[in-house]
């Protein structure tokens, strides 16, 4: 049966905090915590800060969490993860990606990418500061499938290799991005929980297994990187592999058969129940921001993804 951490998925302007705090280092042996005085581990977000700077810039109302729907919250998921050069080293990658494909996608001004292995480096360091989180939670865990669990392992070390420079290959490991563009039909999801909006006004990353396909998955508001350490042969994924060199991908003629569908539903029934946990208080508030902005509220973002959802049903 499907397995992923309890962590909160995001919403409208709601994005996923998860409040584990772990103090890591890449360079150090896997699990290995250290004092932030003692190797100068920071606060490190794990979906980079441009995107959480785009979701707010973009959101005619506040930043909540779904686990807790009724705080507002001013930034996106952050731990103690990584000491100022490694941060320095993801950095550099992070802005590549924000450059060359997140900020000129999200301004409808392109869709087809010209990549290098910048990409793939990008990729892996998101997936690695997902899957390196949470592997201690999933090794203390008894029920935790221990194939997988080797998987994941195995994964993390060939990953943390290749960001150090070790090695220039990811083995078996596969990237793929979807971009989650307009969706044309629904066959899996249920297009009343507003695919558009939980997709486009979120941001998530986490690690999960599904039977024998183990994969983190990232959701960058609709652009959706899965980072596979095993697939099973059912998965079919057209349009989206990201070579670990140089290639195109286009933000069209996507198509998935996947397991990753079952974490999408996951998210927006998540969304709605964080809906149904709102307190009138906030309710008011956010019905008063709506409202004070009039028409203006169709310049946002998420006015289409409104009219979107709405056409599918």
């Amino acid at each position: 049966m499907p397995f992923s951490p309890s962590a909160a998925c995001r919403f409208l302007d709601l994005p996923q905090v998860n409040l584990r705090n772990l103090q890591l280092h890449l360079t150090k042996n896997s699990f290995a915590t250290a004092p932030t005085h003692l190797c100068g581990v920071a606060l490190s977000h794990i979906i980079p800060h441009f995107v959480g700077r785009k979701l707010i810039k973009t959101s005619p109302g506040n930043i909540r969490i779904t686990n807790e729907p009724n705080k507002v919250v001013q930034d996106i998921e952050k731990h103690f993860l990584l000491c100022h050069d490694c941060e320095e080293l993801f950095s550099a990658k992070e802005r590549w990606f924000a450059n060359t494909i997140f900020n000129p996608y999200q301004e409808h001004k392109k869709t087809v990418f010209n990549y290098d292995k910048n990409l793939t480096y990008f990729i892996i360091s998101l997936s690695w500061k997902s899957l390196y989180r949470d592997l201690e939670e999933f090794s203390c865990d008894k029920e935790f499938s221990k194939e997988i669990l080797m998987i994941l392992f195995r994964a993390e070390q060939t990953m943390r290799d290749y960001l150090l420079g070790k090695r220039k290959d990811i083995d078996t490991i596969e990237n793929h991005i979807l971009f989650f563009d307009r969706i044309k039909y629904t066959q899996d999801l249920d297009a009343s929980q507003h695919p558009s909006i939980v997709m486009h006004r979120s941001t998530s990353s986490y690690t999960v297994y599904n039977g024998k396909t183990s994969f983190t998955i990232s959701n960058l508001m609709g652009i959706l990187i899965v980072t596979f350490f095993s697939m099973d042969t059912n998965e079919c994924w057209s349009n989206t592999k990201i070579e670990i060199e140089t290639g195109t991908i286009e933000a069209k003629n996507q198509k998935i058969v996947s397991v990753v569908g079952q974490e999408i539903q996951h998210w927006m029934n998540q969304t709605k129940e964080a809906q149904k946990n709102i307190s009138e208080t906030q309710q008011k508030k956010i019905l008063e921001k709506i409202q004070a902005l009039g028409d203006d509220i169709k310049n946002y973002p998420i006015f289409q993804d409104w009219m979107d959802d709405a056409a599918l049903k």
